[in-house]
This record gives structure tokens, C-alpha cells and sequence, in this order.
């Protein structure tokens, strides 16, 4: 009798013992945690994040911190870039989401967002009927600030907060590296007198659009000792990116030519309306790189878009830099990727 009444006893230990060991493990998956940001900016996060929504160049930052297949919803322009597509190929599956950019995302499909439940929406510029739908529907909604080498450094380590330990790690090497890079260009600027630097005009997106200053387009050349011809013509502006005259790029005359687009980069060469100035002249019209996403725009591979510049622009005082090295050395650390020479010299030199 006391050995059945043992028993008993003991079988109702253990069914409470495991009773309670489900239940910790369910507060655990339950767990929540709150990043703030920006200094008044909250989201309220899963301990571990599983499912990430994004757009645009912030798509390649969430890669590089590691959550690439972890985003179940992007716009199109992610989904359909063939070098995310082998870098990450989970994105093939993720669902479109938006026509637009990540400040601006036009038209967003709030009824995928809802059924996917993702954990983080990195966007900004969402009508606030529809961002208190995901806030009820408890999905962080995180808007984060763009078009300056600060912000994007900012995002970087924002991103890294949002996503966890690991991210955050990650975070805090590719900010070690940038800043590498930068003491790099500092050194090689260093030998080039401010009466010799070259003057450059960008081409944002197609031949008669470009940047001035403030901007993250200025701020990279800034970082790589170029000269922006466009720097003040947006002067007094709410927006300094925009359309410009081809008569006011002829007067500039720039020494050197970067359009973020290949094609741009080749009707520029073949036009006879630009054949007058002298980077088309020199031979100086380039195409700007192109990795996950164009090195140029609000992507972590800023990280070489100056250290190329600089090179491109300032060949002789550059001889300790070799891109192509960098190139292979960046993908391989940040996004595990072991690029061929073929994959180096189609970053490097893009023919679309």
C-alpha cells in the first residue's frame, strides 16, 4: 500500500513537473522585449525575430546582419535582383508587399502584411489608419531615417538592436570595417592637394537627375575626395535630389562621369549632346557598382563606394588599395559569399 501510495505521489510530481516545464516554455516563446531608437521611438519584439518585412537597400542590411531569409515580404525591386536572389534565395517566396520605396512605399498591400504577421516592418511613410491596424495586430512597425552616411550607420546599428545579439555583432564589425575604410581614403586624400581634386557629376537613376547637398549621394563623395557640380544647385530646395539642365552640366564641364545605371553610363558615352565634355572626352564616363544592391544608395556597401571612388578617381595615390581584393574580402565576411572573378568583375564593371 505505501509502495502504490509512493508511486502515486511520484507520478503526480512528474505530471507536474512537466505541466510547469511547458509552461515555462511557452512564456519563453512568448517572451517580449522593447528596443527604443532615436531617443523617443519604441517597438516592442519577440525575444527572437523570425520574420522580417523590407524594402529597398535596407533588404541588403538585413542580409548582411544575417535575417536575409528571414524576410517574408519585400517590393519587387528586391525580389527580382538576380545577385539577392543567390546570395539569398528564400527571397524568390517573399511576398510583394509594395510598388514604392521603404520612405515612401506607395500602395502597400496592409491585408498580406496582416495575414503573414511578421514580426518587423521596416518602412516609413505609412498612412497612420494602417499602421495602427499592424500595431493592434501587434507587429512592430519600424521607420527609419535615410540620405546621409550618418543615418545609414545609424540603420545599421538600429537594425542590429532590432534584430538581436547576433545582428547586433554584426553590426558592430561592419561598423569597424567602414570605419577602416574611411581612415583608408583619409590617407590616400591626404596626397591629393584640394586645387587637384575632380570634379564629378552623378547621374541618379537616369542622365539628367542627380544630387546635391545635403544628401547621401554628397556624402559619399564627400568621403571619396570627389567635387559635386552639383552641390548648391539644389540650394534653397525642400528636395536636393532632382532633375537638372544638360546646359548646366556642359558649363560644369566635370572631369569625371558616375552614373548609378549602366545603361545611362552608355547613352552618355554614345550621345553626341554630351561628346563635348571632358570626362566623355578622357574616357572617364563610369558605371557605378552593383552588389546586392548600386554601392551608391542607402545600402552597407557604402563601405567600398568611397574606398572605390577614390581609387577610380585617384588611381596614383591609391596603389595600396586593390578592389578587386576588397570586393571578394567584403562579400565573403558580411555575407558569407565566395565571389569568383566573373562575379568580382560584374560588381565592378555592371554591363546592365
Amino acid at each position: 500500500m505505501k509502495r502504490n501510495l509512493f508511486a502515486y505521489v511520484l507520478a503526480g510530481l512528474c505530471f507536474l513537473t512537466n505541466i510547469m516545464g511547458a509552461c515555462a516554455a511557452e512564456d519563453a516563446g512568448n517572451a517580449r522585449r522593447v528596443v527604443s531608437y532615436y531617443g523617443n521611438q519604441r517597438a516592442e519584439l519577440p525575444a527572437q525575430v523570425s520574420k522580417v518585412a523590407t524594402m529597398g537597400a535596407h533588404s541588403a542590411l538585413v542580409a548582411m546582419l544575417g535575417y536575409g531569409p528571414r524576410i517574408v515580404a519585400t517590393n519587387r525591386g528586391v525580389r527580382d535582383m538576380p545577385l539577392f536572389r543567390r546570395f539569398v534565395p528564400s527571397i524568390a517566396d517573399a511576398a510583394l508587399i509594395s510598388n514604392g520605396e521603404p520612405n515612401a512605399p506607395g500602395e502597400l498591400n496592409i491585408e498580406e502584411l496582416l495575414r503573414l504577421r511578421p514580426d518587423v516592418v521596416f518602412m516609413g511613410g505609412i498612412p497612420k489608419s494602417q499602421s495602427d491596424l499592424l500595431e493592434k495586430a501587434g507587429i512592430a512597425l519600424v521607420a527609419l531615417r535615410y540620405n546621409s552616411m550618418q543615418n545609414m550607420l545609424e540603420r545599421v546599428s538600429i537594425t542590429g538592436d532590432i534584430l538581436g545579439d547576433d545582428a547586433r555583432r554584426r553590426a558592430g564589425d561592419y561598423r569597424a570595417y567602414f570605419d577602416g575604410n574611411l581612415a583608408k581614403v583619409r590617407g590616400i586624400l591626404a596626397k591629393v592637394p584640394a586645387e587637384k581634386r575632380l570634379k564629378i557629376y552623378h547621374a541618379l537613376g537616369e542622365p539628367l537627375s542627380t544630387s546635391g547637398r545635403p544628401s547621401i549621394n554628397q556624402d559619399w563623395m564627400d568621403m571619396g575626395g570627389a567635387v559635386n557640380i552639383a552641390e548648391h544647385w539644389f540650394k534653397g530646395t525642400a528636395n536636393t535630389t532632382g532633375k537638372v539642365s544638360l546646359e548646366d552640366i556642359i558649363a560644369a564641364n566635370p572631369d569625371a562621369i558616375i552614373a548609378m545605371r549602366a545603361a545611362d553610363a552608355a547613352f552618355i558615352r554614345a550621345d553626341p549632346r554630351w561628346k563635348n565634355l571632358r570626362a566623355v572626352r578622357d574616357g572617364r564616363v563610369y558605371a557605378n557598382p552593383r552588389g546586392m544592391y548600386w554601392w551608391c544608395r542607402e545600402t552597407p556597401e557604402e563601405a567600398l563606394q568611397f574606398l572605390w571612388l577614390a581609387k577610380t578617381l585617384y588611381p596614383e595615390a591609391a596603389t595600396d588599395i586593390d578592389m578587386p581584393k576588397e570586393v571578394k574580402h567584403f562579400y565573403q565576411r558580411f555575407y558569407g559569399y565566395d565571389l569568383s572573378e566573373a562575379d568580382v568583375a560584374e560588381f565592378l564593371f555592371p554591363q546592365n
